[in-house]
């Protein structure tokens, strides 16, 4: 059962907001403040112990969050 809220059925500031929620067991996520910052909001939420043992993709690979949070979305599977 995935942990996450599916990324293709939300805008960035719900998903990354259901993310700070969902994955709170593995430490403090800070808020995405700034939707043209996903990819540094993404970068430090791979850099979390337990997410980034999962081998997450780096953010800076994607242009298009949606891509990025997909592939994310797809480790928790």
């Amino acid at each position: 059962m995935n942990t996450l809220i599916d990324p293709r059925t939300v805008d960035l500031r719900l998903w990354a907001d259901s993310v700070v929620f969902d994955l709170e067991q593995f430490g403090p996520i800070g808020r995405l403040e700034n939707e043209t910052e996903w990819q540094d909001w993404g970068a430090g939420l791979i850099g979390i112990n337990g997410i980034s043992q999962r081998n997450p993709p780096s953010p800076y690979q994607y242009d298009d969050w949606k891509e990025w949070a997909i592939r994310f979305y797809q480790m928790f599977d």
